[in-house]
């Protein structure tokens, strides 16, 4: 296994989905950390400082989206790189998002755990894609 020294913050109540997730990006190198309630995000990203943060919306105590507001309006944490991961892509949840800061917005029915690996080493700059294209 590759070690990257990249630390992934998963915020997703759904067990099964957010070990689908961390499997695959340890394998792939990454460090992750797991959180599965809204109250205790902003704290484990001041905590663990990761460079990324895969937000669910729907969670128990407080929702994505104001999540993602406070992480914002708190000068430690408000550089934070944050993906939103949802299965409700309403415009107005997509909208607000991106105007927070979301680097995406994620429809999770749609991207399978290494797909989301590839877009995380993508946003980092970390993009395991050759740069060298063979041709016939």
């Amino acid at each position: 296994m590759v070690e990257i020294n990249k630390k992934v913050l998963i915020v997703e109540d759904d067990m099964a989905l957010a070990n689908l997730y961390k499997t695959e990006l340890e394998i792939g190198g990454y460090k992750v950390v797991h959180v599965s309630e809204g109250l205790k995000a902003v704290d484990a990203i001041k905590e663990n400082k990761p460079d990324i943060v895969l937000l669910d919306i729907m969670l128990p105590g407080k929702n994505g989206l104001e999540i993602l507001s406070d992480i914002r309006a708190n000068s430690a944490v408000k550089n934070t790189s944050v993906i939103m991961l949802t299965n409700f892509g309403n415009e107005e949840n997509v909208s607000t998002a991106l105007e927070l800061g979301a680097l995406d917005y994620i429809m999770k029915y749609k991207i399978t755990p290494t797909e989301m690996k590839d877009k995380i080493a993508s946003l980092l700059g970390q993009s395991t894609d050759s740069v060298v294209k063979f041709t016939n």
